[in-house]
């Protein structure tokens, strides 16, 4: 692991670390400032109901990634992967800018534009992220690489969220929140200045304007990698939909299954995120450098089984509170299945580390370096739909009746036939 951290102090890594790890913050800081003003009526937004509009602040933010991911990909494979990823962040800093504007007019349509416009931009940077590694480092350089990049997005993720809500509803929460936007803008674009060069564009590669024909020209390139490269693309897109589906479910498990309160809740939020960040930084360690997959079904039915443990935990929850009916944190910690609720929830997350890391990094080396931010888009693309399709997936099961928990148990069964197909057919030659 020492050699994995060294990386941070390596100017081949650490500004695209920077890079990314500022941009996974603003998005979340924005987005969550921008929910909590509307959840807690501290915008004008008329008969609206507040649950309809958040859930489409997070529609309209998930849907850049579906849209111009594949046109990021092109650009990414014609120009030099590091000017497009500084035209990137400039774009991010004037969308700041209008963010902050959107805060103070409290307007909806301009707020729900800058999410749009950020959501956009995290988009074109996604397949520059992932497929510039290869270029910058060596191959048993990736899997420790792509863990602290899987690290530090969700502990940025993690930050953003709670910083954006608990300065969001403050008396000067929004000018908090814009000063802190622009400032983690202005040092990610400064950052981005220090990416080394990474020429590999093809100049004379024509870009469809057309997405639909470019999202076609990517998932084609993406399927000439034969079973190996669907495989690691549909894996990684799986991991998303089932962490979506508990990440988004956190805020009604806690609330309506156990009855626990909104420190509880953050709680559990900072335990997931430090599962999946620890499970990461693992891989680098168990797999001893090398792009190697062997684990990855087994880290699959980690998962099925904590979520599994975590299901019948849960149902043995029973401490109750007279105050405000919620249980506080010490109440929660004070009985075993509070104690079993949360290592269940920080070892499901940390094979999800243990899972992700390894598709990623074997999907980056065996794409040819000419498609790689294309086939990568794809894989980004794709991971978007699977997102949304978990939301329609698990509004569709609630709608009907179906709880929480039951929501959780079905994911885990769910996860028993992913498992089983990754042991038939997950990539067994290592890839270093």
């Amino acid at each position: 692991m020492a050699k994995q951290l060294l990386l941070l102090r390596d100017i081949r890594f650490l500004p695209l670390f920077i890079v990314q790890f500022l941009g996974a913050f603003n998005d979340n800081l924005l987005k969550t400032a921008i929910v909590v003003l509307i959840a807690y009526g501290l915008w004008d937004i008329g008969d609206i109901r507040p649950a309809v509009l958040v859930s489409i602040a997070a529609a309209i933010f998930i849907l850049p990634f579906i849209v111009f991911t594949p046109l990021a990909g092109a650009l990414g494979d014609k120009y030099d992967k590091e000017i497009v990823v500084k035209w990137i962040k400039l774009a991010e800093i004037f969308i700041c800018i209008a963010s902050i504007a959107a805060l103070f007019t409290g307007s909806l349509y301009l707020s729900f534009a800058c999410l749009f416009a950020l959501g956009a931009q995290s988009a074109f940077f996604s397949p520059c992220k992932f497929s510039i590694l290869p270029q910058y480092l060596n191959a048993d350089e990736l899997i420790g690489a792509n863990g602290l990049v899987s690290t530090g997005t969700y502990l940025a993720i993690l930050l953003g969220t709670i910083i954006g809500a608990l300065i969001a509803p403050l008396e000067n929460g929004k000018a908090y929140v814009g000063s802190i936007l622009i400032v983690a803008a202005l040092v990610g674009y400064i950052a981005a200045l220090y990416m080394p060069k990474a020429h590999s564009g093809d100049p004379d590669m024509s870009i469809r304007i057309n997405v639909f024909s470019q999202m076609y020209e990517s998932i084609s390139l993406a399927l000439k990698n034969g079973v190996t490269g669907i495989v690691c693309i549909v894996g990684i897109s799986w991991f998303y939909f089932v962490a979506a589906t508990f990440h988004a479910q956190f805020p009604n498990y806690a609330a309506e299954t156990l009855r626990v309160d909104n420190i509880v809740l953050t709680l559990f939020m900072v335990i997931f995120s430090f599962g999946i960040a620890i499970g990461g930084m693992l891989n680098n360690m168990i797999l001893n450098s090398r792009i190697d997959a062997r684990f990855v079904p087994w880290a699959a039915l980690g998962i099925t089984v904590f979520a599994l443990d975590l299901y019948f935990a849960s149902q043995a929850f029973s401490v109750s509170s007279e105050y405000w009916n919620l249980v506080n944190v010490p109440l929660f910690v004070s009985d075993i299945q509070g104690i079993r609720i949360m290592v269940d929830l920080f070892l499901i997350s940390m094979m999800g580390g243990l899972y992700i890391v390894p598709l990623r990094a074997y999907l980056q080396n065996i794409i040819e370096p000419k498609n790689r931010s294309r086939i990568m888009s794809s894989s980004v693309m794709m991971d978007a739909l699977f997102i949304l399709a978990s939301s329609l997936f698990a509004t569709f099961l609630l709608a009907r009746g179906v709880v929480v928990i039951d929501l959780f148990l079905v994911m885990a069964i769910l996860n028993i036939a992913a498992a089983l197909i990754l042991f038939k057919v997950y990539p067994r030659e290592d890839a270093s």
